[in-house]
């Protein structure tokens, strides 16, 4: 069928950009306040390696290498595509995490909301 061959060859030709996963979104957040920033600087605030997650966010084009530090790893920093696709027209533009003033509630929301996570990812039974 021709019109079936043409609205597959159409959606085919239209790559579909996967989201982030939580430990690209979690690089990604990062990299854009403390940039430049190292991955062994990346890894030792995550808690667990950057590697693949800087990997697929080099390569997707939302961070770039931007010099190396004073040991020689490699710094990275956002790019003007991180700035577009984010609606941002500078990192200034960034919400100031010191503005960040939660609740009690919010914060013990979030604890929990954490810990089970932390639990789910070990294969423990949900609370």
């Amino acid at each position: 069928d021709p019109l079936a061959e043409d609205a597959a060859r159409r959606l085919l030709a239209k790559p579909r950009t996967p989201p982030l996963t939580p430990a690209q979104a979690e690089t990604l957040s990062i990299v854009a306040y403390l940039q430049p920033v190292s991955r062994p600087e990346i890894t030792r605030i995550r808690g667990v390696a950057a590697d693949s997650a800087t990997a697929t966010l080099l390569e997707r084009g939302f961070i770039a290498e931007a010099g190396r530090s004073q040991f020689g790893a490699v710094l990275y920093s956002t790019t003007d595509l991180f700035l577009k696709l984010f609606g941002l027209d500078s990192l200034k533009a960034l919400p100031s995490v010191a503005e960040w003033d939660p609740t009690p509630e919010e914060e013990a929301d979030l604890r929990d909301r954490l810990l089970r996570a932390g639990e789910q990812r070990a294969g423990a039974p949900e609370a």
